[in-house]
């Protein structure tokens, strides 16, 4: 064809342009995730493993030495830790129930042949949270793969932990699983609790709880 009838050039407009890729839907924050009572700990911290804490907090206060004799020392006693561990034996529980002087009321499905927890150590723990009337399950952390870690005997206590699973807890060790009863004011009493997943426990509910020990870890503090 002849120059004079091609067609002109078209004017380039907006709509030519490449279209720009969707943006991405914004990501919630790993740390609305963390159990209350774990939120001061900061983001990435391991919450059955609070060395990390301490490492970081030993060296802000000693300097880079005092962080690497931490943890020298955490490696020995790691080491030890974890050679325990793995010479831990679980039972099965004899399913008997058992009345505490306080009102609880429990029976061991496993016997955990791990360490007890102390004042101060921190515990992980799988709960399942019924309401001992109606049934209603008000929290399931193995569900939702998300296990409940807190400070053991340390005060105040955030939902869901409350004094009858401290009570619990007391008399367990790692690697146990219990069934337990509770009164409300051993649950969450008059004013009940407001849970991390939406869930509201009502005023004044008897509670059964199912308290699964994952992990009993020292505090290095």
């Amino acid at each position: 064809r002849r120059a004079r009838d091609l067609p002109p050039p078209r004017a380039s407009s907006d709509d030519d342009a490449p279209s720009a890729a969707p943006a991405e839907p914004a990501r919630a924050d790993p740390a609305d995730n963390v159990p209350s009572k774990a939120k001061g700990l900061g983001k990435g911290v391991n919450l059955f493993d609070p060395a990390a804490t301490a490492s970081r907090f030993i060296t802000r206060r000693f300097g880079f030495t005092g962080g690497l004799v931490f943890v020298g020392l955490l490696a020995s006693v790691e080491g030890r830790e974890i050679v325990g561990a793995l010479l831990e034996r679980d039972s099965e529980g004899s399913g008997e129930t058992v009345a505490t002087p306080s009102g609880l009321t429990y029976a061991d499905a496993r016997v955990g042949g791990g360490v007890a927890a102390k004042k101060g150590d921190f515990v992980g723990v799988h709960l399942l949270i019924e309401d001992l009337e109606t049934g209603v399950v008000y929290l399931d952390t193995k569900a939702n793969k998300k296990p409940i870690a807190f400070i053991f005997q340390k005060k105040p206590l955030l939902a869901p932990v409350c004094d009858g699973l401290e009570e619990a807890v007391s008399s367990m060790r790692r690697g146990g699983v219990r069934d337990v009863t509770m009164p409300a004011r051993l649950a969450y009493g008059a004013a009940g609790a407001a849970l991390a997943n939406g869930l509201v426990v009502p005023p004044n509910r008897d509670i059964k709880m199912r308290v699964s020990i994952e992990d009993i870890s020292p505090s290095y503090l």
